[in-house]
């Protein structure tokens, strides 16, 4: 096994604190959003994408946190560009759970005056949904970091690659100055 390495830098302990406090945020959603999904089945139905969208949020953040803490380095970290991928994924399922919970919260009767159900019902659904639509926002500023996150990875793989080929454009231009010579190799002499 590698040695234990010291704990991240600032800004890996900021990562994972904030996918800590958005992991508690999807737990909070998903908490909420299936309680009122088992106790109203009329919102059932329309809970689940938000409750997926809430364990996939909760997976890539586990992940993430374990990762970036992790001091044996056994787990390895996800690239930037997969992070933003699980995190567009979760974010659309969130969206689309908040607008089918949205849509389906009003119901018209004869008179066309919008209402809702049991006020507990209502205050239950209102809740889901506001813990839903916080875990969205969450998704979102994760996307925005990531972004940055995928810019900086970029770059930095373009400054190796410069640095690769400024070596190779020098080896060549040694290796034709100085080309291969067997009896120079052998006795250090030139022939």
């Amino acid at each position: 096994m590698p040695p234990p390495r010291d704990l991240p830098m600032y800004y890996g302990l900021i990562q994972a604190c904030s996918r800590s406090v958005s992991w508690a945020t999807a737990l909070l959603a998903v908490l909420l959003l299936s309680y009122a999904g088992r106790t109203w089945p009329q919102q059932a139905q329309v809970a689940v994408a938000g409750i997926i969208g809430c364990a996939v949020a909760m997976l890539n953040d586990s992940w993430e946190i374990v990762a970036i803490t992790d001091a044996w380095q056994t787990l390895p970290r996800f690239s930037a560009s997969r992070r933003v991928l699980h995190d567009v994924f979760s974010f659309a399922l969130s969206i689309g759970g908040v607008i089918m919970m949205w849509v389906s919260n009003l119901h018209v009767k004869d008179s066309g005056r919008p209402t809702f159900g049991s006020v507990q019902e209502q205050r239950y659904v209102m809740a889901a949904l506001w813990g839903l639509l916080t875990q969205a926002c969450w998704r979102f500023i994760h996307l925005i970091w990531g972004c940055f996150d995928c810019s900086r990875e970029a770059r930095a793989t373009e400054r190796r690659r410069r640095r690769r080929r400024r070596r190779r454009r020098r080896q060549h231009r040694y290796d034709h100055q100085h080309p291969y010579d067997p009896w120079y190799e052998i006795t250090g002499y030139r022939a």
